[in-house]
């Protein structure tokens, strides 16, 4: 099926006991997206995988870690990670939302 309505897709734990990022994922033969969210105070654990990662921020905050930096993002700022980079996050408030954009392969994170 070529077209998705994501209000009306089946939301799940995109990683369970590693990341509370909560929403439909769409996974093709070669990318994923992902339209999540996650509840304040908690996000995704320090992981690595081998796919570069983008996160777009839609609503609230996000703090990332990625590499040795750290920074609050908010809407309409993105995150771009680097294939095998260690990162996290973690929602800084209710109701955060973002897109989370990857290639399928390697979609399950590595842990260190």
């Amino acid at each position: 099926m070529p077209f998705f309505k994501l209000k009306e897709m089946p939301g799940s734990v995109v990683s369970p006991g590693h990341s509370t990022a909560y929403g439909p994922t769409i996974t093709g033969k070669e990318l994923e997206i992902g339209y999540y969210t996650e509840p304040k105070g908690s996000g995704a654990k320090p992981h690595h995988h081998p796919s570069e990662q983008i996160i777009l921020v839609l609503t609230g905050r996000l703090r990332m870690r990625i590499g040795e930096e750290t920074r609050d993002i908010g809407p309409g700022e993105v995150a771009l990670i680097l294939g095998n980079q260690e990162h996290e996050q973690q929602a800084l408030e209710e109701g955060t939302r973002f897109v989370s954009f990857k290639t399928a392969a390697g979609a399950q994170p590595l842990d260190d």
